[in-house]
């Protein structure tokens, strides 16, 4: 009643005709409307990176079409263009946000991943929910051998297999092979599973009289585990789905560690987002020694990041992440920018220092304006280009043209590389004798089983190297012993705990700036 009262006589005016005029406090309509579009824009612009480009354009797109429907209103309003403008706004958002069509695995007559995450949280809300997921084995090669128009024949047979034989059950494709079933009842779990390990040993009647076999392998939910958190379990399926593909076994559960995993790798994932983006990735510098008096000769600037309560974040963890969301290039770029910013600042002559090694990821090495960029922060701190040697790991040699490439165009500007991790991935002698390499860093794994298990095959290696020109790095020099022996097979160069664990920059100059 109070609501009406103030509407009535000062926002309208009712004449005794019952005719409705605009009161003394009309404008404060548009003045309201207008607030709220200001607010939800600023939102929608601040949560900008939380949306899809489809979502991010449909949000504007909306508040945009009603922002037009109050300036027709205010300039023509004996029209009834604002009706107009917020019918047009609410289909914006139903085809944004709620089109059917979004929801559905394209041929596969089943859900598609945003589906599965909004009916699992659903689902969550009842005490045991069945969640059976399964992966067909190869299925990228299987493509390959069976051709994709087969192999989405085989997928749309599987489906319409689960729509007849389980109809009470949800059924989603994850695509690359990837199927979840969605149910009330767990208690169901292993009998379903039996029975599609079952079907699955027969094979599937595809295009043109083509059988089409496929292995599965089976993720599913330990009985005891809490279901609070619906998006990280789903995680954890599909972190457990990319195991499934890599590891020999045919079931993997999730359970409570699994999902303090997924918990902690978010952290992670957080922790690079946040270094990346204010240029905070720490770098640490690890010494590099000759083999001939053990005094220092380089140093390795390697990447460090923290979590929210400061500590280092151990690399394994965070590299990995970085080269999957490609943060990857930015942290690498802000490396060899701090690595320029050093030889800068400090007198690393004085150091002992010749050159300083930077990593790059194989990602970043694609760049076609890689030369450019580093060049131009060259110049940024007068640094010259022999005083910085850029490291890429073996896995970049998988495209050797474009490996090529981009070494000669680098080398003009003065750049020298060195091959690092050598032993761990996809390279050998004869294709090495083709690469401008001038420097290979035996990988630490290669050096450490020399020493359990001391074979001709490492000093054969280090031999040929040298032949070719090549200098030697061994990593992971841990004791004298292991110094001494890569000495005596012919190792140029050391790098390892037993020399000097990375440290960061201020200790790192404290201890060899004197």
């Amino acid at each position: 009643m109070s609501l009406q009262i103030f509407f009535f006589d000062t926002v309208f005016v009712v004449s005794d005709e019952g005719l409705y005029f605009k009161g003394f406090f009309y404008n404060v309509i548009y003045i309201s409307g207008l607030f709220y579009l200001v607010l939800s824009v600023s939102r929608i612009l601040a949560n900008r990176k939380k949306f899809s480009r489809s979502c991010f354009i449909g949000a504007v797109s909306f508040n945009i079409t009603l922002f037009f429907g109050y300036v027709a209103r205010i300039m023509f309003p004996n029209y009834l263009i604002m009706n107009l403008a917020s019918l047009l706004a609410i289909i914006i958002i139903f085809f944004t946000y709620e089109n059917p069509v979004f929801f559905l695995a394209g041929k596969a007559n089943a859900y598609n991943k945003k589906a599965l995450y909004a009916m699992f949280a659903e689902l969550c809300e009842s005490k045991s929910p069945l969640l059976i997921g399964f992966v067909i084995y190869n299925y990228n090669e299987l493509r390959e051998i069976y051709s994709g128009r087969q192999m989405d024949r085989g997928i749309a047979l599987i489906c319409e297999y689960i729509e007849k034989k389980y109809p009470d059950l949800l059924r989603f494709y994850l695509h690359d092979g990837r199927f979840v079933l969605l149910g009330r009842d767990n208690s169901k779990s292993s009998s379903l599973v039996k029975e599609l390990t079952e079907r699955f040993c027969s094979s599937w009647s595809a295009e043109n009289d083509v059988d089409i076999s496929l292995e599965v392998k089976f993720v599913q939910l330990a009985a005891n585990l809490s279901l609070k958190k619906s998006d990280e379990i789903l995680n954890g399926v599909f972190s457990a789905f990319r195991d499934a593909e890599r590891l020999n076994t045919s079931d993997i559960v999730i359970n409570e560690e699994t999902i303090r995993k997924i918990e902690h790798s978010t952290l992670v994932k957080r922790a690079v987002e946040y270094a990346v983006e204010h240029d905070e990735v720490e770098m640490f510098l690890q010494p590099l020694v000759n083999t001939s008096d053990y005094k220092l000769v380089g140093a390795e600037a390697l990447a460090r990041i923290r979590d929210d309560k400061g500590n280092l974040v151990s690399p394994g963890l965070f590299i990995p992440i970085a080269e999957k969301n490609g943060r990857i290039s930015m942290m690498g770029e802000q490396m060899f920018e701090k690595a320029c910013k050093f030889i800068h600042d400090y007198d690393i002559d004085k150091m002992g220092i010749s050159w300083i090694n930077v990593n790059l990821s194989p990602i970043q090495f694609l760049r076609h304006d890689l030369n450019q960029r580093f060049s131009a922060m060259l110049e940024k701190y007068n640094v010259s280009a022999d005083k910085i040697h850029l490291e890429i790991t073996e896995a970049t040699m998988i495209d050797y043209v474009l490996l090529k490439k981009q070494i000669d165009l680098m080398q003009k500007t003065g750049f020298q590389f060195v091959l690092d991790d050598y032993g761990s991935g996809y390279s050998n002698v004869s294709r090495l004798k083709r690469c401008p390499f001038i420097n290979i860093k035996l990988d630490m794994e290669i050096v450490q089983d020399y020493f359990k298990d001391c074979d001709k095959i490492l000093p054969a290696l280090v031999h040929a190297f040298k032949q070719m020109n090549f200098t030697v790095t061994a990593e992971g020099v841990e004791t004298l012993e292991m110094a001494e022996s890569m000495k005596k097979i012919g190792c140029d160069f050391l790098q390892g705990f037993y020399f000097s664990k990375p440290l960061p920059v201020s200790e790192f100059v404290k201890k060899y700036g004197n």
